[in-house]
C-alpha cells in the first residue's frame, strides 16, 4: 500500500483563485452601481439648484425694478425721494422731457421683466423634463 504524502493540489488552487476573481467582480459592479447611483443623484441635485437659482435671480430682478418704478411714480407725482426722507414735502413740476424719459425707462423696466420671466420659464422647463 502506497502511503500518501501531501502535496500541492492543482486544481484547489484554482478553485480558491475563481472565487476570490469572484469576489473582485462581484464588489466592483457593487463599486460601479453606487457610483452610478451617485452620479444620478448629483445631477438631479444640479438641475434643481440651477433652477433655484434662476428663480432667486428672478426674484432680485424683480425687486429692484418693482423699487425703482416706485421711485419713479413717486418722481412723477413731483416728490423728490431724499427731500422726502428729510421731510420736505413741496412738489416740483415736470417737464415733458422728464415724464418722457420716465416712459422709457419703464419700457426698458418691461423688457428686462420679460427677459427675466423667459428664463425663468426655460429653467422651469429643463427642470420639468428632468423629473
Amino acid at each position: 500500500m502506497a502511503q500518501k504524502t501531501a502535496h500541492f493540489d492543482p486544481n484547489k488552487k484554482g478553485l480558491t483563485m475563481n472565487i476570490f476573481i469572484s469576489i473582485l467582480l462581484i464588489g466592483m459592479a457593487g463599486v460601479i452601481f453606487c457610483q452610478n447611483w451617485q452620479m444620478e443623484k448629483f445631477r438631479k441635485g444640479v438641475v434643481f439648484y440651477r433652477y433655484y437659482a434662476k428663480l432667486q435671480e428672478c426674484r432680485a430682478v424683480y425687486a429692484k425694478e418693482e423699487s425703482a418704478s416706485l421711485r419713479e411714480l413717486i418722481e412723477q407725482l413731483g416728490y423728490d425721494i431724499e427731500r422726502l426722507g428729510n421731510g420736505d414735502t413741496t412738489q416740483k413740476v415736470l417737464t415733458d422731457a422728464d415724464y418722457w424719459a420716465i416712459y422709457d425707462r419703464m419700457q426698458i423696466r418691461k423688457a428686462r421683466l420679460k427677459v427675466a420671466d423667459e428664463e425663468l420659464e426655460e429653467a422651469e422647463r429643463i427642470y420639468n423634463m428632468s423629473n
